[in-house]
């Protein structure tokens, strides 16, 4: 340990992948995550998976992500009218520049009726 920023191997580097942060910093980007799969196409919700897939916190959870040492999960409620591939490869493609460097997977926890289609769409 160098105490030098630019040292990869320095614990201590914010930039360092293997820095996973503290609590406060894992609740942070659990909600960062949380926002940017929720905005994917295809996405309905983000679902805890009966309790499996929560980031802990002070207050609510972050329900749909859980932040581990080693590796990030999220927890998807689809859209029935996507496929449902396209939308957990978006969640992970969106998802994977917050990460850290750590693996990203998506879980598909339920299938979801979908937006409604707007006035005009639905006789094409």
């Amino acid at each position: 340990m160098t105490g030098d920023p630019a040292d990869p191997a320095d614990p201590a580097d914010p930039a360092d992948p293997a820095d996973r942060g503290a609590p406060a910093d894992r609740s942070d980007l659990a909600e960062r995550i949380a926002a940017a799969a929720e905005a994917c196409e295809g996405v309905e919700g983000l679902s805890a998976g009966g309790g499996q897939y929560v980031t802990y916190r002070a207050g609510l959870p972050v329900r749909g992500v859980l932040v581990g040492d080693d590796e990030i999960t999220v927890c998807v409620v689809a859209a029935i009218d996507r496929p449902v591939l396209e939308t957990a490869e978006d969640v992970g493609a969106a998802v994977a520049p917050l990460a850290g460097g750590r693996p990203v997977h998506v879980v598909v926890a339920d299938l979801a009726p979908g937006a409604e289609p707007r006035q005009g769409e639905r006789d094409a």
